[in-house]
């Protein structure tokens, strides 16, 4: 009965090292200046924080690559339903274009694309912090671009990222191709 428990200890404790390094605390990278900023669908304070990247001058293009925040009456969503944004550089391009799949996958999938299209040759990504581990590996099997990834918490407690993050992870990780 000890072994069993030893190893069910070391399991657990392998398993919330891995949580905290993948989903908690990733590997997250300085944005500099870039092509566009690419803002992946979910929860968080994803617009706004992409809004501060275009004002502090990391690019003059957003892409939303989820189009549903313009069904939703929120601040959040103005950049993709015409409502007035404070404080936008002239010049900004703004883009809504919904990721088909609406998945990270598909949003993967729209990034490639878009970056063959413009002749991009370097895109920060704004994802919420638990997606940025996973985000990374869908995107770099779609197109070998500097990406630079950003994060914003998540407006979901942490424990259900965390339980959410790793079944998406699997999933990732089993089905491989862009």
């Amino acid at each position: 009965m000890t072994s069993i428990a030893a190893v069910l200890a070391i399991g657990g404790l392998v398993v919330a090292a891995l949580s905290y390094r993948w989903f908690v605390n990733p590997t997250r990278d300085d944005p500099g200046t870039a092509d566009a900023i690419y803002v992946l669908g979910g929860g968080g304070g994803r617009v706004e924080h992409a809004l501060d990247l275009l004002r502090s001058g990391v690019s003059l293009h957003i892409v939303f690559s989820s189009a549903w925040v313009d069904e939703q009456n929120v601040w959040s969503a103005r950049p993709c339903n015409n409502k007035p944004t404070p404080d936008i550089p002239d010049g900004t391009v703004f883009e809504c274009i919904e990721a088909d799949p609406a998945t990270t996958r598909g949003e993967a999938q729209l990034l490639a694309e878009l970056a063959e299209e413009r002749s991009w040759d370097t895109v920060v990504i704004v994802a919420s912090t638990d997606q940025v581990t996973r985000a990374r590996r869908l995107m770099e099997r779609c197109w070998d671009g500097d990406m630079r990834f950003t994060s914003v918490a998540h407006d979901q407690a942490v424990p259900i990222r965390v339980a959410y993050e790793w079944g998406a992870s699997i999933k990732a990780t089993f089905l491989r191709g862009c």
